[in-house]
């Protein structure tokens, strides 16, 4: 009985309370921020007609969620994260949201998680959010699920990134980058990649166009 208290502590209730406490003290930092959004009508007419991915590099995670619901808060999104406590984590975070959705995947088991997510982008029943250079880095270095899963469905992959005037980076192994109060956010959705000609266009090569769009 205890065990179960103990795990469900760690499981459940842990990540519950920091996420919640996470979430209220970005909300009360970015109502301090300006924000510039460039390239989200774009987006939006893309992921309403098209399969869709959303790509963006680790350090960048921690505000996806808020520029997702600013930018557009219509659609649903699934995130991949994996069975680890950080894991856990980043799922209460992402089910705190009313469109967020997670697909839970082991660090063995990638063949799974690609099948998984090459199943979810061609149902359209969300958009997928991928973080390329997860969840162990190394950092700005994609990994070649992205490319496999765009050229397996010829699922146009729209690039988000944001950078702040003033910002943190944290001492983690992607410097984790937290904007800094009364700061200037500049959101920019890129132009979206997409590998129609799928029988002359390699993994390598997919993975390359990949990493320049970001």
């Amino acid at each position: 009985m205890l065990r179960d208290i103990q795990r469900w502590i760690r499981k459940s209730l842990f990540p519950f309370l920091i996420a919640t406490i996470g979430k209220g003290f970005m909300r009360l930092l970015l109502l301090t921020c300006r924000w510039e959004i460039r390239g989200s009508e774009r987006f939006r007419q893309v992921a309403t007609k098209e399969k869709c991915i959303l790509m963006l590099w680790h350090n960048r995670l921690a505000l996806a969620p808020f520029i997702l619901e600013r930018c557009a808060p219509d659609f649903t999104y699934s995130a991949f994260v994996s069975k680890s406590r950080d894991g856990d984590l980043i799922s209460a975070i992402v089910h705190s949201y009313r469109q967020g959705r997670t697909i839970t995947v082991s660090h063995q088991a990638r063949h799974q998680a690609l099948k998984e997510m090459i199943q979810v982008v061609e149902e359209r029943s969300s958009i997928v959010v991928i973080t390329p250079d997860g969840p162990r880095g190394p950092r700005y270095e994609i990994k070649p699920g992205v490319a496999a899963a765009a050229l397996a469905t010829s699922a146009h992959v729209v690039p988000i990134t944001w950078e702040a005037s003033k910002l943190w980076k944290l001492n983690t192994w992607d410097q984790l980058h937290i904007p800094k109060p009364f700061s200037t956010i500049t959101v920019t959705f890129k132009d979206p990649v997409v590998f129609l000609d799928r029988e002359s266009t390699t993994l390598d090569q997919a993975k390359t166009q990949l990493q320049n769009s970001l």
